[in-house]
């Protein structure tokens, strides 16, 4: 069966990253939402990280102007995006980054007081996670799950259980569960992200489904291709003719 316009355009969506396809999704609820009002189910786009817009600090301005430390271009390239106002997918996508790279920049200019860091715990721990500044149990931490104490000690148990278990060791995310700290879902959402986080999603910019009356004769345009082919190689040789004798003429 041949596949339609849409087939085309949906398989272009399930081929992205769940960072890009979350934000996709997002943005139809609220077109949705303000075609048809009630319709999109509720979300709250405050700990939605990808569709997350930072604020430049006065620091950040001024090293975007200046270029006083002589930073990583990436840097002054994702301040710009910042300073323009632009969400976190957007300025990914725009310099065909992939989320894990954004976020290793972001965390740099947070860090550097260039940026502010964001109010929202999920958004932010979201940053150094994907960013991998920090780890999933200092992730777990700073969204308010377990506090250091409790961090300590799972950390302590798994060391333990490791060195008695060599061949069976335990990674800190099944702890977190069987301890109660977190569901399942949750630590497998996060662990999901982190491994999509490392993709790129590129679109041309001239991307665009073609007209529903659009006929395109791909018998005449393949004729047309090998014309313009031969006409091509026969300028070649033409070329190779008068290189020829103008290198015979300078040899005498």
């Amino acid at each position: 069966m041949e596949k339609n316009y849409l087939s085309n355009l949906t398989d272009i969506v399930y081929a992205a990253p769940l960072w890009v396809q979350e934000v996709i999704c997002l943005d139809l609820k609220k077109h949705l939402e303000s075609k048809i009002p009630g319709l999109s189910s509720q979300y709250d786009p405050d700990d939605i990280y990808p569709i997350y817009i930072p604020e430049i600090t006065f620091k950040g301005k001024k090293e975007l102007e200046t270029h006083e430390h002589n930073l990583d271009f990436n840097i002054y390239k994702l301040l710009k995006g910042i300073d323009n106002g632009s969400r976190i997918i957007d300025i990914t996508l725009n310099n065909f980054w992939s989320l894990e790279q954004t976020s290793t920049f972001l965390s740099q200019c947070i860090k550097s007081e260039f940026v502010k860091n964001p109010q929202s715990l999920i958004i932010s721990a979201s940053i150094f996670y994907l960013g991998n500044e920090i780890r999933l149990g200092e992730y777990v931490k700073r969204i308010d799950k377990i506090n250091v104490e409790e961090l300590d000690d799972i950390l302590r148990k798994q060391k333990v259980y490791n060195e008695s278990n060599p061949e069976t060791k335990i990674k800190i995310g099944e702890l977190l569960i069987q301890m109660g700290y977190v569901a399942n879902k949750d630590i497998d959402k996060i662990i999901n992200l982190k491994e999509e986080a490392k993709k790129r999603f590129i679109i041309s910019n001239d991307f665009k489904l073609p007209a529903q009356n659009e006929n395109v004769d791909y018998t005449e345009l393949q004729q047309k291709i090998k014309k313009l082919t031969a006409e091509n190689n026969l300028l070649k040789d033409k070329l190779r003719t008068i290189f020829n004798i103008q290198a015979r003429k300078s040899q005498q």
